[in-house]
């Protein structure tokens, strides 16, 4: 075993909802066609990861679980720093729900030789359920530490802030253990040229639900998609009109006072 923590990371290749595109005519919102990209709370849990890693020493590992196209997520968390990467895919990935994902991310895990951390975005950019990090410490029977800002590790022991409304929050907790970051925790770093290469060269292990020895019957959906589609915004159509600017400006005004957008 590495001398150091062992840390492990979730990468997910979601859905760029900036790029996404609704269909005029139903309103809906054409997913399937929507360009993907790493989740942006979990480059923080990367970048998290890998700072830990060169204050601490261990390994970086990252995992990512999709299609085969959540490769560049993992590349790109290479080009941060991950150690080792590894994909769990199967033809249905689509099809999978928190609930699935989090046992997945266990499964592998296990497989993989197990973590002492394990680091996660508080959500994804797409989703944003915030439901895998807890789901996975449920799974693996650890505590887990949700929505961190500030993360350290001394003498072997968890120590995380949180903000609450009024307060920061200090937790403490023994390995092993599973936390969830948001955005204020860092800033990542912008791979050079060079660490991009070397990660498009880095080998991607992957798995399979048979590998993990979990059968289809476990990573059933208990939660699908209905629908998802543009919120539809109904319009009032007030008509202002007025004889004069002045005239306009003052019913415009005062419509605006009716409506509680205007003092």
């Amino acid at each position: 075993m590495a001398e150091g923590i062992r840390i492990g990371v979730a990468v997910k290749h979601g859905i760029d909802v900036a790029l996404t595109r609704a269909d005029r005519t139903t309103g809906l919102v054409q997913l399937s066609s929507a360009p993907r990209k790493t989740s942006d709370f979990d480059k923080n849990a990367v970048e998290e990861a890998v700072r830990l890693r060169e204050r601490n020493g261990g390994t970086v590992t990252a995992i990512s679980v999709g299609g085969p196209a959540a490769r560049e997520a993992l590349r790109e968390a290479a080009a941060i720093g991950a150690d080792n990467l590894a994909l769990v895919t199967a033809e249905n990935w689509a099809s999978w729900d928190t609930r699935a994902v989090a046992r997945l991310l266990a499964a592998a895990t296990a497989q993989l030789g197990g973590f002492d951390l394990f680091l996660l975005g508080e959500g994804s950019t797409d989703h944003f359920a915030g439901l895998v990090g807890p789901r996975l410490a449920a799974e693996l029977g650890v505590a887990d530490i949700a929505y961190v800002r500030k993360l350290a590790i001394e003498a072997g022991v968890v120590v995380a802030e949180k903000d609450l409304e009024r307060e920061v929050e200090v937790v403490r907790a023994r390995f092993p253990v599973v936390v969830t970051v948001g955005q204020e925790i860092n800033t990542p770093r912008l791979a050079t040229f060079t660490a991009n290469l070397k990660a498009s060269k880095k080998e991607v292990k992957v798995l399979t639900p048979s590998d993990l020895g979990l059968k289809a019957e476990a990573l059933a959906p208990v939660v699908t998609i209905e629908r998802v589609a543009v919120p539809e915004t109904p319009r009032k159509q007030v008509a202002i009109t007025g004889a004069t600017p002045d005239e306009l400006a003052t019913r415009l005004r005062d419509a605006l006072r009716q409506e509680g957008v205007a003092p």
